[in-house]
């Protein structure tokens, strides 16, 4: 790769890389506010369910299941943030490269990145598609299955 290539290149890796920092901290603003929202309206099932009469009670069960599985599908924001994080740290490892014109070894970096990675599914696709690993036909995207919530 010539230089003006890399001149070109870095810059462009390091934009991506704010863009996808600054839309992780929205998502994670909106997720939050979500989240109290959520946990508020669960306290409230409780205070019915705790307070009210039989009839009370029995609207509040199905409140707290929502709120339950509410939280639950919220979990999707933690496990997306995770794999956002991984990209956007890979793209900054890769301009690290380019602009400090130390890209000589591939391998390293590729072994860095892949590192990066926390889920089965994420290793087992850069395995299958930058180190090219025989692993048969590659799967169809619908058919790779998703890593599972990894609490932190």
């Amino acid at each position: 790769m010539s230089a003006n290539e890399t001149d070109q290149i870095a810059p462009l890796l390091l934009l991506a890389v704010r863009q996808l920092e600054v839309a992780m901290e929205d998502a994670a603003a909106e997720a939050e506010l979500l989240s109290r929202a959520i946990a508020a309206l669960g306290e409230r099932g409780v205070h019915m369910r705790d307070t009210g009469g039989d009839s009370t009670q029995a609207k509040a069960l199905p409140i707290l299941a929502d709120a339950q599985r509410a939280m639950r599908a919220l979990q999707f924001h933690d496990r997306l943030s995770q794999r956002v994080s991984h990209v956007r740290d890979a793209l900054e490892k890769i301009h690290g490269g380019l602009a400090t014109q130390d890209h000589d070894d591939w391998q390293k970096l590729k072994r860095s990145i892949r590192a990066l990675y926390t889920m089965e599914d994420e290793r087992r696709l850069f395995d299958s598609i930058v180190q090219r690993v025989p692993v048969g036909p590659e799967p169809a995207r619908d058919a790779i299955p998703c890593g599972s919530v990894e609490l932190f």
